[in-house]
């Protein structure tokens, strides 16, 4: 019979591991920026993986316009004494207000002008502020030259986030960024164009190098975590994919995967 205690240690390898193929290149003292997450398994949520390679003296900025997932990481966070800031909206590509179409789980939270969803949607709808990163990091003081990651994980928004960061890409000297993109549903679809084309030529536009795989391709989701967690969900049908740049001195390795 396996223990609680090696449940809880095999979890701990797990997220050490998960940690550094995820944001190989974010190093300690740097700032992490997370634009999305949720709270289903705080174990394996990016903001505290982030916390793991940029502390103990970086930073990292959480974005998500749901309260639910900032009132639940806030808890860990003032519980545990972690360096991470919450903003609560929604980023997008200008201010303003929209709705957030609740997910019947949090990380299927997605923007009300964006195509219809594919995953469940509850009947909850929350009135949420709009701001562009740029904003954001203009409002928090945060020096652009500190930003060595920024993790885009927000169903279906990420290419117009990333037309509100023009002051961050211009000015990022050593920067990695992950977006997760290729949807191959209607959420994929950006005026009769793939959204991982429009991303992979804005970026290259900015100067940044690319990579784009999908989900089964990767090296350690691709095939150690089906091995070892028999994650079947991502196979035999048409998964999203997660595009990798890089800019200045941080460097795409082969082995870096995604969750």
């Amino acid at each position: 019979m396996i223990t609680t205690g090696f449940k809880n240690f095999i979890w701990q390898r797990f997220i050490e591991i998960d940690s550094v193929l995820k944001f190989p290149f974010l190093k300690e003292g740097e700032i992490g920026i997370q634009v999305g997450f949720d709270m289903i398994n705080p174990f394996t949520s990016d903001i505290f993986l982030m916390h793991r390679r940029v502390c103990p003296s970086g930073q990292v900025i959480a974005i998500d316009p749901d309260p639910y997932n900032i009132e639940e990481a806030r808890k860990i966070v003032e519980q545990k004494g972690l360096n991470i800031c919450f903003v609560q909206c929604a980023v997008y590509a200008d201010s303003g207000t929209t709705r957030l179409l609740m997910g019947e789980k949090p990380s299927w939270n997605r923007l009300y002008n964006l195509p219809k969803a594919t995953v469940p949607i509850s009947d909850r709808v929350l009135d949420v502020e709009m701001k562009t990163l740029d904003d954001i990091v203009k409002h928090e003081s945060i020096d652009l030259d500190k930003i060595g990651h920024i993790s885009l994980t927000i169903n279906g928004s990420e290419y117009y986030a990333l037309l509100g960061m023009k002051e961050i890409l211009t000015h990022a000297k050593n920067m990695a960024i992950t977006v997760v993109t290729g949807h191959q549903t209607a959420t994929g679809n950006i005026n009769g164009r793939r959204d991982v084309d429009l991303i992979s030529a804005l970026l290259k536009d900015y100067g940044f190098q690319i990579k784009f795989k999908r989900i089964h391709q990767l090296f350690w989701w691709g095939f150690i975590v089906k091995t070892l967690l028999n994650r079947k969900w991502i196979y035999g049908r048409k998964n999203y994919g997660i595009l990798m740049a890089v800019k200045g001195n941080k460097k795409i390795p082969w082995y870096q995967s995604f969750s």
